[in-house]
């Protein structure tokens, strides 16, 4: 049977890791001594592989093995260890509770590389059997393993676990060891390899589909003439492995050539604007599956015309041009303020009124307070909606809106009283839409 010393020898270490526990939570103050370790360096992660070979084949009959496979990708390399805390030399008999440096976290583990894909094959046949003679392996390579993450490194230990100065008791507490780093991602396996065929012998000519130029070398290019357009077009399926030599590794969808596809095209200008106005902007022409041709304009550029065909040639033919930011160019020129024929004028300073459509939206908010739009916050809503075409006018390029014919209360827009109008403009033209909004604010008379 233990003694009550025994008892007491046992229970004083219980007391100080109770006590270390309440300190390592910041309940009772501490004083640290040593320094910290520094955290591990994360591992590099490891190198991709590279994409296996692509490889074209003309099939005479005769059996072949072809090897386009992927590299493997690299493994990550492992995390730093942390460092361990130093200068851990505990004070004597302070007059205060003390606490252990921690040590450095360890260093996360590099990610794998990922795996090579596998090199695409094209087969040109005379007949569909013989691609049975044909063996590959086009599978793509492993994905690297991730590195090991660092061990944390070591904190500053206690030498003496407790102390008494003037009748008060003191404890140190030991530093936390670092954390361990997280394990790298491991890499991704390649993909396969896809497989292509073609019926002849006669190896496909190199195609154009699209082409992006100046704005300026597409019209009238009486040099160098139409823009050649051309498109190889593939169908979809699926089964290739069952097309090949048995156990060939080789994505399982595959595509099977239908037709080639040309097209010239040409742009003309009959637009009222200089080509020159557009010159920096850059305009891309596409030839696409169904035979379409497709031209694209840049977001600051519109266009507005129809395609006209003529022989072997597809010409665009430019009717209307504008950049974007000229159809929001409005400003307001000025209003009348007397309330019984309260209108607000607004210029277009891009002078593209007979070009595009305009459409405007009103908001009328008023106050019969006169101490000045900063101080008064008792504004209310007389009116919020679309402005009927009637109520406005155009002349070339000024537009008169009448207000005072909207549907308001007399008392709405008063002598004196304060006003406040939103616009909000809307302009097209054909599929393009811009809106821009324009305030005014001011005193009827």
């Amino acid at each position: 049977m233990k003694t009550l010393d025994q008892c007491r020898h046992w229970r004083y270490p219980l007391s100080v890791l109770l006590l270390g526990t309440v300190l390592a939570t910041g309940a009772i103050a501490a004083q640290v001594f040593g320094t910290s370790g520094r955290d591990g360096m994360r591992g590099r992660d490891g190198r991709s592989g590279e994409r296996g070979p692509d490889q074209m084949l003309v099939v005479d009959g005769r059996g072949r093995s072809l090897q386009l496979m992927g590299t493997s990708g690299r493994d990550g390399e492992d995390g730093r260890r942390g460092e361990d805390a130093y200068n851990c030399s505990q004070p004597s008999r302070p007059s205060d509770h003390l606490r252990g440096a921690d040590g450095g976290d360890g260093g996360s583990g590099g990610d794998g590389g990922d795996g090579g894909d596998g090199g695409n094959l094209t087969l040109y046949y005379s007949q569909l059997d013989e691609l049975r003679e044909i063996y590959v392996d086009a599978r793509g390579g492993e994905g690297g393993y991730g590195g090991y993450g660092g061990y944390g490194g070591r904190g500053c230990s206690c030498r003496r676990g407790s102390w008494t100065v003037d009748n008060e008791r003191y404890y140190c507490t030991s530093g936390h060891s670092g954390r361990r780093g997280g394990n790298g991602r491991a890499g991704n396996e390649g993909d396969p390899g896809q497989l292509r065929i073609v019926a002849g012998t006669t190896p496909l000519e190199p195609e154009q589909p699209s082409v992006e130029l100046p704005l300026s070398l597409l019209i009238d290019r009486p040099i160098d003439g139409p823009v050649d357009l051309s498109k190889n077009v593939w169908l979809r399926r699926r089964g290739a492995r069952s097309l090949l030599g048995s156990g060939s590794v080789i994505a399982d969808e595959y595509e099977e050539f239908v037709e080639r596809l040309e097209r010239a095209v040409a742009l003309a200008w009959n637009s009222d604007r200089r080509p020159s106005d557009f010159a920096d902007l850059e305009v891309r022409v596409s030839l696409h599956d169904d035979g379409s041709v497709v031209m694209t304009f840049p977001e600051e550029l519109w266009i507005q015309g129809s395609w006209q065909e003529e022989g072997p040639v597809s010409t665009y033919s430019v009717d209307y041009s504008l950049r974007r930011s000229e159809a929001t160019e409005l400003a307001i020129a000025d209003a009348n303020r007397n309330p019984r024929e309260f209108n607000i004028a607004v210029v277009d300073t891009a002078q593209q009124s007979e070009v595009l459509e305009t459409e405007f939206a009103v908001k009328i908010r008023s106050t019969r307070s006169r101490a000045g739009f900063r101080h008064v916050r008792d504004y209310q809503t007389r009116y919020e909606g679309e402005l009927p075409a009637h109520l406005v006018s155009r002349d070339y390029n000024r537009f008169v809106l009448d207000l005072s014919r909207l549907p308001l209360e007399a008392r709405d827009l008063t002598s004196r009283s304060q006003v406040e109008v939103e616009l909000i403009v809307t302009r097209r033209l054909g599929d393009y839409e811009a809106q821009q909004t324009l305030l005014w604010q001011g005193q009827l008379d």
